[in-house]
């Protein structure tokens, strides 16, 4: 069986969708994934066991560059065809597809509809439901349950200026970043400081695709900042040799959890109901949601104390 999934971005959304893909082929271990994604995230699809196949999306190429894609999808055949994006160029791009069967999301918009020839039902929460759970709906066209099963695996490997040092613990990995300002907690470089005074072993590494300066008092061995150095390709990797990830709502702390890792997200304005960590079965991540979801309001005390804790009993 094989499965064309096109899902170009957003990260945390191509990672929901890969545990989507991953909970299939669980259930069916033979099948074959293709997938379409922007340039900018297919290092990390690519290098994701999950997926067989990955088809590049790219964006800035213009209509060319889609026409290229469109025959490239054209000339392979698919027993489904999956549109996770629900806009119109993913609609028309499975409208172009050769499958047997073609669905899509009975959320989706932009008339992109018109190219399903099925629609995966929301769950019956509607769109109040986590955004993963609105994607494991799909597996009832398969005559399945809607679960998750199994957790991303990649070959991923870590940076050259990654810390190894022996003497101390596996790093804290900071994500201080997120997609829009007001989910990005304002307090990291004094939880930085915080944690180094708190845990004289311990080590933390900040991270992320946009450089965030800092101070040069605060170069350390017990300090690194990787942040804007960051590779989609050894992300995995990173999280994977981390003691424990803190981030923002964003696309690398649904990895984190995703891969099974420790995780402390830090919530403001957006519902950790639809947009936390996913509850998955042994894994020990935490959300604090900020007051009044307004993330000035979160102390760096309220989240060292949590950190700690949660670190100690991931032990």
């Amino acid at each position: 069986m094989r499965i064309l999934f096109i899902k170009p971005s957003s990260l945390g959304d191509i990672v929901h969708g890969l545990q989507l893909a991953e909970s299939l082929r669980q259930d069916f271990p033979r099948i074959s994934i293709s997938w379409v994604v922007r340039e900018m995230f297919a290092p990390l699809v690519s290098c994701c066991d999950t997926v067989d196949e990955v088809l590049i999306f790219n964006r800035k190429g213009g209509v060319s560059a889609f026409l290229r894609l469109c025959h490239d999808v054209r000339v392979k055949k698919f027993d489904w065809v999956i549109d996770l994006q629900g806009l119109f160029r993913s609609g028309l791009l499975t409208g172009v597809a050769r499958g047997e069967r073609k669905v899509g999301r009975s959320d989706a918009r932009e008339f992109s509809s018109l190219f399903y020839n099925e629609r995966s039902e929301l769950p019956t929460n509607g769109k109040g439901a986590h955004a993963l759970d609105i994607l494991l709906q799909f597996r009832r066209l398969f005559g399945l349950k809607p679960v998750l099963k199994g957790h991303l695996s990649f070959e991923s490997s870590l940076p050259n200026n990654f810390p190894k040092d022996k003497n101390l613990s596996s790093p804290f990995l900071f994500f201080p970043e997120s997609r829009r300002a007001e989910k990005q907690w304002p307090f990291f470089l004094e939880l930085t400081t915080a944690l180094l005074e708190a845990k004289p072993e311990s080590q933390v590494v900040w991270a992320g695709s946009s450089k965030i300066p800092v101070p040069p008092k605060y170069s350390s061995v017990r300090f690194l900042n990787l942040s804007g150095m960051t590779s989609l390709e050894s992300l995995p990797k990173m999280l994977t040799s981390a003691e424990l990830i803190v981030a923002n709502d964003s696309g690398p702390m649904h990895l984190a959890v995703a891969m099974g890792c420790p995780v402390l997200a830090v919530f403001g304005p957006t519902d950790p109901a639809r947009f936390g960590p996913y509850p998955i079965p042994d894994n020990t991540s935490k959300v604090l949601q900020a007051p009044m979801g307004d993330l000035s309001n979160l102390s760096v005390e309220q989240v060292l104390e949590c950190l700690l804790n949660l670190a100690s009993s991931d032990k």
